[in-house]
């Protein structure tokens, strides 16, 4: 028989996926993302956790934030389950379940959208990291360059302090750091785009050329945007999918995660505002991630 997947329960579970042994208590929330969907909870999500598991708590946990409608559902799920999930890594040697502890807290800005802010302009907040597909970038599909007639941006431009897209949001969120003299967060792109933190920089400071030159100043003077490789396959969730966590694990999780066992991820070592030790549990840093993308690109065409 299945159990509701929450912190209390987490004990009911040890004999087949491994649990957080870290206090969740104790983990802060330096990092905020934005679009907590499959890949993110496949990939940074697990990369934050191996590290609480292998140096124990540190201030280097997460806060989801949803910014679409759909990610309503999210918020609903993790908040029902504590913001814990199940992750299931697939092999030909079988299923591997563990339970992901690393997202404390989620926040869905339509119901919230003063609280998602407020959070981005905390000093604690050190990274804002994004999984936005490629459409989240409002790259013009004609010219390539910023789409600044998208009605998301023409509305964030005519409403600054009450954004609704991801570069509104982070553009306001950049504002009220620079008014209250706090140092910027490190922008962080984890999509699957080459050269991510260019583009993130470049279609960013267009938008925020046009609602302030002098904020697009401060932000291209103080705010890093490492570019970075990402790779894990990560399918949709299925209800067959939830099924199988019930049965084999005796979980009853509203939105499990199926993955591969592999997984990498690339970084440029860039950021305004420290980082955590991302290598240590098998993240790659380096100067330039633009080799590793030629070899990917090679590696893919052969």
């Amino acid at each position: 028989m299945a159990s509701q997947l929450t912190e209390a329960n987490l004990k009911l579970f040890t004999p087949k996926v491994r649990v957080p042994t870290y206090d969740r208590r104790k983990v802060g929330q330096s990092i905020v993302h934005i679009g907590v969907g499959g890949f993110h909870r496949a990939h940074q999500a697990v990369y934050a956790d191996d590290l609480f598991h292998q140096a124990g708590e540190s201030e280097w946990g997460l806060c989801g934030i949803g910014l679409l409608p759909h990610d309503a559902r999210m918020r609903d799920v993790l908040k029902s389950q504590d913001c814990l999930y199940t992750l299931v890594e697939r092999s030909a040697q079988g299923d591997e379940g563990r339970i992901i502890g690393s997202i404390g807290n989620f926040l869905y800005a339509p119901d919230d959208r003063e609280g998602v802010l407020e959070k981005m302009a905390s000093p604690a907040c050190r990274i804002v990291s994004l999984t936005i597909t490629e459409g989240g970038y409002y790259i013009h599909q004609g010219t390539g360059q910023f789409d600044e007639q998208h009605p998301d941006i023409q509305h964030d431009l005519a409403h600054p302090h009450e954004p609704r897209c991801s570069f509104g949001v982070l553009l306001e969120a950049l504002n009220r750091r620079r008014e209250r003299g706090l140092g910027p967060f490190t922008a962080m792109s984890c999509d699957n785009i080459q050269s991510n933190g260019d583009v993130l920089k470049k279609m960013l400071l267009a938008m925020a050329e046009l609602r302030d030159p002098a904020l697009s100043k401060w932000v291209a003077e103080n705010c890093d945007f490492p570019n970075s490789m990402v790779d894990r396959i990560t399918p949709a969730t299925t209800d067959e999918h939830r099924a199988l966590v019930r049965e084999r694990f005796g979980i009853d999780d509203g939105w499990p995660v199926m993955t591969e066992s592999f997984k990498q991820w690339v970084i440029e070592d860039h950021f305004s505002n420290g980082r955590p030790r991302w290598e240590d549990v098998g993240a790659q840093m380096t100067s330039n991630v633009l080799p590793y993308e030629k070899m990917k690109l090679r590696l893919l065409n052969a």
